[in-house]
């Protein structure tokens, strides 16, 4: 190892290589009686698929601290497909940030 080379080369990850995809199919089980997800069943996914793209990123089991926000544009209903993308926003000694796109 060269003296210019980090301690920490072998093992630093870029975050291109973090994000992850997570897909799922909406059954009647994850809606309520007008055919409607559950939006807590569309945040436990969100949760999984940043929790996913953090341990990819850190290598080993990350927990969810915080969610800043969390918008709902239109009704997911049963039988649609959901694909989610998760990706690293942010880096920090102690703590990153994940974006998950639904």
């Amino acid at each position: 190892m060269s003296k210019d080379t980090p301690s920490n080369a072998a093992t630093s990850r870029r975050v291109e290589e973090s994000a992850s995809t997570l897909s799922q199919f909406m059954n009647p089980e994850h809606a309520n009686s007008l055919g409607n997800v559950h939006g807590g069943v569309i945040l436990k996914l969100c949760d999984e698929c940043g929790g996913i793209t953090a341990a990819r990123h850190a290598r080993r089991p990350a927990v969810t601290v915080a969610i800043d926000s969390m918008t709902f544009h239109q009704p997911v209903r049963v039988g649609q497909l959901l694909t989610l993308h998760g990706r690293i926003t942010y880096v920090g000694r102690t703590s990153m940030e994940v974006e998950v796109i639904v």
